[in-house]
């Protein structure tokens, strides 16, 4: 498994406790693309109990760069 399908597997089972979902839609050199489908949490009736898409982004390219320092993750929403 590589380290970007890792990540997508890690942070895929956190996003889908709320029902979002995860996919990799590529790797090119040094950069990660992740399509992120927003859940939502039933018992937040404005919906902020979501974890938004940078903060998603924030915590997939902190994971990914102590694997690798060079890497970035770009979190896109689908």
């Amino acid at each position: 498994m590589t380290i970007a399908e890792s990540l997508v597997a890690q942070f895929g089972r956190m996003v889908q406790r709320d029902g979002g979902f995860l996919e990799l839609l590529g790797v090119e050199g040094n950069v990660i693309t992740v399509g992120y489908k927003l859940g939502i949490d039933p018992s937040c009736a404005d919906g902020v109990c979501v974890l938004p898409d940078a903060e998603l982004q924030a915590l997939m390219s902190e994971t990914a760069q102590r694997r690798d320092p060079s890497l970035r993750v770009v979190v896109s929403l689908v």
